[in-house]
């Protein structure tokens, strides 16, 4: 395929000049002269909303909206039997295989027996192939969410106590036919009630996610910011890993709780350190290492090879055949998977009565689970040119959760890893998840005993390898905190908290953090007093330019936030800072000329650029000393002009205002009018001026209270200065600006 060309944007090597001829206008005059080419939207009432519904509510277009809801319809009609098939099912087979070591993996992580990530593996995979939109994401058994499962099923039913809170007498409930389940499933009860609180959790972590695709809420993962989440999924990592040490090492350590879980954990396991299994550490150790190697070769190689080394699965099979022939359990006392039973458990309503106690859990999975999906989802689609639809995405997430819940299943997402052996093996569309899902019905079937003998610290090494992507996210904090300080703040808060209180607790802290750094920012933002440059149309900051040249008269003010509640005060403060008009002082307290040299110096700027260039070169004009930034505090006794007759507020940072931020304004027009100062605003945005017309702000300030832009206003103030001017009246009139060399 021919490579498209590439747009560059080449440097311009001469100047590019243009001159503007039109009248300098208020934006009430600009809005009378283009009344008849403003785009009104007429807004549609009740009646003809309701109308409208009622006439979509179709045959025809309920059945496309059914349709709609299954994406598999539609793609199954143009699906590319010779051109995708082949692709699809080597990808299929190579993910289906992954699947197995992986889920079986993250189950245990989760607190449960081996065989109900099979089952995860299966139904959250069907129902997201029929209700996804997305064609390389791979969802199933992922580490965060059953680390996150995890607290919830030990916490309700912890290993110490084979009869916690949930009383012998009630198993029936948990379980429905509890009887028959554990017949059939060949496991103890203490297993069949562990796999009911997760299955509980997915229940309401389905719930959730269906009601935020309902209510089209996808807005909510917004609030989970780039190294917020990144500080999540590092913080797990560590969780994940600490949690797997015990298998690795083939000890028992004593379950921790409370705040500081990480470092309780850890005294935990160094009190039973010298309890190691040696054989089972030889086992971590030697898998660790060909797991390793396999990783290095897929990332490095990954260009020469058409399909990446299914490491787990080459792992897994020659640890399932040492163990069974050497029979390590028996002679060396490894742990390994025992028990995993062939078929499917009938399908069981999940116990509604804890549902207030994991509530808090099942949101935070359910949260985490759709930025890490949808962001997954985006990615791929982005990079392999196809739409994704939020809110139907949002819908088979949470379907993918809801019906698994009532087969004991835990809650599911989109692993990374899987996603990428999906796109490097070849996959092209859903049709993988298929073919997946079919391997894991050979396994659940047929296969489940096979992988009985399998070392318990084999899918210990599994697991904590598969982390050290998501671990080496730790090493790039430096860089993180040379490119935002805040940004960096809101990771390490989040990471913090999260080891030290959990992660529930731990990523609400990092959200509220992360809000708090945005009104904070936008609290106390900064400040610009603007001058313009070179007698142009632009206006640039004292602090940053010393060529720029202030206005005789008025005082232009920036306040780069948007203006509310919270932060007018501060406006407030800096906008007298600024202008040196404390508006709430009596009006003879600004009475009397004061000297301001620099306001003197560059008056030649009115009447020949020339002349003024060559005065600045002889020194005559000191254009840098003297800048004022409003940011900073004024040294006392410093002296402001106080000749100011507008003040000039640049609006264009602000995308809304409210009430009080109006009401504020207000005030300060009727203030500034007392003491002769006028108020005028510029580039103001449409949804702002509606609140300010609707607010009267204009009934007070008038036809005149609001401008085009900077330049408007600025050309307005000194036309109207130089009229009430009596000592220029003596003198011909001189042109404002001219043209000039930038």
């Amino acid at each position: 395929m021919a490579s498209e060309p590439e747009l560059k944007i080449e440097s311009m090597d001469k100047d590019i000049r243009y001159v503007i001829d039109r009248p300098a206008q208020p934006t009430s005059r600009f809005d009378a002269q283009m009344e008849g080419s403003k785009v009104e939207r007429p807004q549609p009432t009740l009646r003809s909303r309701t109308a409208k519904c009622i006439k979509k509510c179709t045959a025809k277009q309920v059945a496309k909206s059914f349709a709609g809801c299954f994406p598999f319809v539609n793609w199954l009609r143009s699906y590319k039997v010779r051109e995708w098939l082949p692709s699809d099912l080597v990808s299929g087979i190579t993910v289906g295989i992954v699947h197995i070591p992986q889920s079986m993996a993250f189950s245990i992580l989760a607190g449960l027996a081996p065989v109900f990530g099979l089952y995860t593996s299966f139904y959250p995979v069907l129902f997201y192939t029929l209700m996804g939109t997305s064609r390389h994401i791979s969802i199933g058994s992922f580490a965060v969410t059953s680390l996150l499962t995890q607290t919830a099923v030990v916490r309700l039913v912890p290993a110490e106590d084979p009869l916690p809170a949930i009383e012998a007498t009630t198993i029936a409930s948990l379980v429905g036919a509890a009887n028959e389940t554990t017949n059939m499933l060949g496991l103890p009860d203490f297993e069949i009630r562990r796999a009911n609180v997760a299955a509980a959790v997915a229940f309401l972590v389905g719930i959730f996610q269906i009601a935020f695709g309902i209510f089209h809420l996808g807005f909510v993962t917004s609030f989970l910011s780039a190294p917020l989440i990144k500080a999540l999924t590092s913080a797990a990592a560590v969780f994940v890993v600490t949690s797997q040490i015990p298998n690795c090492l083939g000890i028992a350590p004593a379950a921790a709780g409370g705040v500081g879980l990480i470092v309780r954990q850890w005294i935990e396991i160094f009190r039973v350190i010298s309890n190691t299994n040696v054989a089972t550490l030889i086992i971590s150790i030697i898998c660790i290492i060909l797991l390793t190697l396999g990783r290095h070769i897929n990332i490095n190689y990954k260009e020469k090879l058409k399909v990446p080394i299914p490491t787990e699965v080459f792992v897994v099979i020659i640890a399932i055949l040492a163990s069974g022939f050497g029979k390590f359990n028996e002679n060396y006392q490894v742990i390994i998977v025992d028990n995993v039973p062939t078929g499917f458990p009938a399908p069981v309503v999940p116990d509604l009565s804890i549902l207030p106690d994991i509530i808090g859990d099942a949101f935070s999975i359910a949260i985490v689970g759709l930025v890490i999906n949808i962001s997954l989802s985006k990615m791929y689609g982005l990079r392999f040119g196809y739409e994704i639809e939020p809110n139907q995405e949002l819908l088979a997430y949470g379907m993918a959760n809801f019906v698994p819940s009532f087969f004991f299943c835990f809650p599911s997402a989109a692993a990374l890893a899987r996603c990428e052996i999906q796109v490097n093996s070849g996959g092209k569309t859903q049709m993988v998840g298929f073919i997946t899902i079919i391997v894991i019905l050979i396994t659940i079937l047929v296969l489940g005993p096979v992988f009985e003998p399998l070392p318990r610290s084999v899918l210990g090494a599994i697991i904590i390898v598969g982390l050290f992507g998501i671990l080496a996210q730790i090493g790039t904090v430096g860089e993180l905190y040379r490119k935002s300080k805040f940004d960096f703040a809101v990771w390490f808060v989040t990471f913090g908290s999260i080891l030290i209180f959990g992660i529930s607790i731990g990523l609400l802290i990092g959200v509220v953090f992360a809000i708090l750094t945005v009104i904070g920012r936008t609290q106390r933002p900064t400040c610009e007093k603007l001058g313009n440059i070179l007698s142009s149309d632009i206006y640039r900051s004292f602090s940053k330019y010393a060529t720029v040249t202030p206005q005789k008269g008025l005082v232009i003010f920036k306040f780069n936030s948007i203006l509310y509640y919270a932060n007018k005060d501060f406006f407030l403060e800096k906008l007298q800072k600024a202008t040196g008009i404390n508006p709430d002082e009596p009006r003879e307290a600004h009475d009397g000329p004061q000297k301001d040299e620099r306001l003197e110096s560059v008056t030649c700027a009115n009447t020949s650029m020339n002349v003024c260039e060559s005065q600045c070169k002889e020194g005559k004009i000191d254009t840098g000393k003297t800048a004022f930034n409003p940011n900073e505090e004024q040294e006392e006794g410093q002296e402001t002009s106080t000749a100011v007759k507008y003040v000039i507020i640049d609006c264009s940072p602000f995308s809304f205002m409210d009430l009080p931020a109006v009401e504020m304004l207000k005030s300060l027009w009727k203030k500034y009018n007392k003491l002769g100062v006028t108020l005028l605003l510029v580039n103001v945005y449409y949804e702002v001026r509606d609140m300010l017309i609707t607010n009267e702000y204009y009934d007070l300030a008038g036809d005149n209270g609001e401008f085009l832009t900077i330049h408007d206003a600025v050309v307005y103030c000194q036309a109207d200065l130089d009229q009430k001017d009596e000592s220029a009246s003596k003198d011909p009139p001189t042109e404002l600006f001219q043209v000039s060399d930038l």
